[in-house]
């Protein structure tokens, strides 16, 4: 079997660690029966802006590799099927393969995103999943809109959760690695911690907006809001939303963080919010919830099926909303203590062995 792995070259964020730990996880499972292929022009794109060599590396990466080299390369191997796990491939290849759709956003929400990624994914993706001889996908709620969507056969769609880094676990208040990221990052002793890469459909503005509400609270006038992920698309809206607001004491923003110290985040975080407005599964909710801190998201798309009933539902469109939930936990210690070991117990349910032993079922089905 071949997996493109050329997406976990793009960082450690959504999709890229979906194929990094995959990878991971597959190769205990399967040994040298996995055959990893990725594409020389995989790289990381660091800020919001595109310079001319990322643009041509994209369009190679989408035009030659996704449609042509990723069949010559896993041919080339001597492999019988192919994986690919970012939703992106050979739409004309009568090559066996399985592709992991993980949500349908580029073509329900194009607005959503870049104008080159949504326009290369609504001819792409749908096509990809329709010819492919296995879909993979996340959650019930993303498996029901490709049904939709994408016009794939519902019994062609299986649902793999995905895992939870075994790296991410409750660490003791006094343990150093909490002191050592609060220095490093000059953090106050409590805060509100987010994640994910600055763009449209994190619903940043709103988180914002609920920010500033809170601080003219009596109870949470010092909260602090701390932001974890890349500059991503349109970052322009989110800074200017802190300076109509005035909130620039008031957030941080630290770009992206590495594994190491993203888990001791997590744990000395009071409160950790993620108000998207779409998503085909969520891993950092799971992730929150893993390091004992109690969480905040939406009640749209999979983020209840994830969260299954261990987080604080929101209307992500409602500031208000927003700002409630966050305010509710930060000061009832009762009900942020019923949440974590909710949390808790959630979390570890996902793992990436299961996600690993359920993919290799999926293959073993497409070959025969």
């Amino acid at each position: 079997m071949a997996l493109d792995i050329s997406n976990a070259k793009l960082g450690r964020m959504g999709v890229s660690v979906y194929t990094w730990r995959l990878f991971e996880a597959l190769t205990l499972l399967l040994g040298d029966r996995l055959v990893p292929i990725a594409s020389r022009f995989a790289r990381p794109v660091l800020g919001a802006r595109r310079s001319v060599g990322d643009r041509f590396a994209t369009l190679m990466r989408d035009g030659w590799w996704h449609q042509a080299g990723v069949t010559f390369a896993a041919r080339r191997r001597g492999c019988t099927l192919l994986h690919l796990p970012a939703g992106l491939g050979p739409v004309h290849s009568r090559f066996p393969k399985v592709v992991t759709v993980h949500d349908v956003m580029p073509v329900r929400f194009p607005a959503m995103f870049r104008p080159w990624y949504r326009n290369y994914a609504a001819v792409v993706m749908p096509r990809l999943a329709r010819s492919a001889n296995a879909v993979i996908t996340g959650s019930q709620t993303a498996k029901q809109e490709i049904a939709e969507w994408l016009r794939v056969p519902a019994e062609r769609v299986t649902v793999v959760p995905y895992g939870v880094d075994p790296t991410f676990v409750p660490l003791d208040p006094n343990d150093d690695r909490l002191a050592a990221v609060r220095t490093r990052y000059d953090l106050p002793r409590h805060f509100v911690l987010t994640v994910g890469s600055v763009e449209p459909r994190k619903n940043l503005p709103r988180l914002l907006e609920a920010i500033s509400i809170l601080r003219g609270r009596p109870g949470t006038s010092d909260l602090t809001l701390v932001h974890v992920g890349a500059e991503g698309w349109r970052p322009e809206e989110v800074s200017a939303t802190v300076r109509t607001l005035r909130l620039d004491g008031a957030v941080r923003f630290l770009g992206y963080v590495p594994i190491d110290e993203l888990g001791p985040l997590y744990a000395t975080a009071r409160v950790f919010v993620y108000p998207s407005l779409w998503e085909g599964f969520g891993l950092p909710p799971l992730e929150a919830m893993a390091c004992g801190c109690p969480v905040v998201t939406s009640r749209v798309s999979a983020l209840p099926e994830v969260a299954g009933g261990a987080a604080l539902l929101v209307d992500p469109t409602s500031v208000d909303e927003i700002a409630d939930a966050i305010g509710t936990l930060w000061c009832d210690d009762s009900l942020r203590g019923t949440n974590i070991q909710r949390g808790l117990a959630r979390a570890g349910e996902f793992t990436w062995k299961r996600a690993a032993q359920e993919t290799a079922v999926v293959y073993d089905a497409a070959l025969s």
